[in-house]
């Protein structure tokens, strides 16, 4: 089913059975570093790597089969500033950036997100997820904003 938000300037489309849409988009449970009007910026709850975030649209899309091109561009342009923080944040050596789409591409939740995840030379991701608390999410979520707010100038 269907939702609307009404609490930015136009209305978004939520759905009920989505997970990003129900605890992400009305921002309930989900530690944010960036919003603005068409896109979220925030942790992963279960990370592979210290530093791991999501990024996702408003609206709900299911994959890059039907994301409109202008929201999937300022993905895109968000993912640039997001990567060089994340990278200044965690002295990352590198950065993964990745998107799966549809069920066999283990495309776990069917809302558009793009992960970036901090790499460290020498340091294999054996994809386990990391065990963070709530706190320790809230903490690199400011880290990651305030350093956005240094090197880009980008408002939340």
């Amino acid at each position: 089913m269907l939702k609307f938000l009404n609490n930015i300037t136009s209305p978004v489309r939520v759905l009920d059975d989505c997970v990003f849409c129900l605890n992400v988009v009305t921002e309930s449970e989900a530690h944010i570093f960036y919003k603005n009007e068409n896109v979220i910026g925030f942790m992963d709850k279960f990370p592979v790597e210290e530093g791991h975030v999501l990024i996702i649209p408003r609206k709900h899309y299911e994959n890059i089969f039907d994301i409109n091109r202008k929201t999937y561009l300022e993905i895109q342009d968000l993912a640039r500033h997001v990567s060089v923080a994340i990278r200044d944040v965690f002295k990352a050596d590198g950065i993964n950036i990745g998107q799966n789409n549809g069920e066999c591409a283990r495309q776990m939740v069917m809302h558009y997100h793009l992960h970036i995840i901090p790499r460290h030379c020498g340091h294999e991701i054996g994809w386990n997820r990391l065990k963070q608390t709530e706190e320790e999410l809230e903490l690199n979520s400011r880290k990651i904003e305030k350093r956005l707010n240094e090197i880009n100038n980008i408002d939340k």
